[in-house]
This record gives C-alpha cells, structure tokens and sequence, in this order.
C-alpha cells in the first residue's frame, strides 16, 4: 500500500513539470481570458495547481504518530 502512495505522490508532482516543460502544448495566443493570451493565463493557473499537487503529495507520505 506504501508504494501506492508513493506512486500516487509522485504523479502530484510530476503533472506540474510535465505540464509546464512541454511548451508547444501552451505556447500560443489563443484563447484569451479576460484579454489575456493563452501562453499567460495557462502558467499562472497552475501556480494553485502546483500548490495543490504539492498538498496532495505531503498528505500522501506523511508518517502518521505511532498510537
């Protein structure tokens, strides 16, 4: 089960990199948001997604105290 959850974290944290290194997939101007292009609002919207994925990963490995 232990390994699970560490699979489990590390895909949290591995989405963040992938989605943010693999520039063609965002790298363009459209569609804009509120006049933003796309290239823009797409990075910013993953900062709260960066800080979620680290949540999730820290919620999966940490030792629970022994009763």
């Amino acid at each position: 089960m232990a390994a699970v959850r560490r699979f489990a974290a590390a895909c949290c944290l591995l989405a963040p990199v992938v989605a943010l290194l693999w520039v063609p997939w965002y790298a363009r101007e459209g569609p804009a948001l509120a006049g933003v292009p796309f290239f823009y609002w797409y990075q910013l919207a993953w900062v709260p997604g960066c800080a979620l994925g680290l949540l999730a990963a820290y919620l999966l490995t940490r030792r629970r105290p022994d009763p």
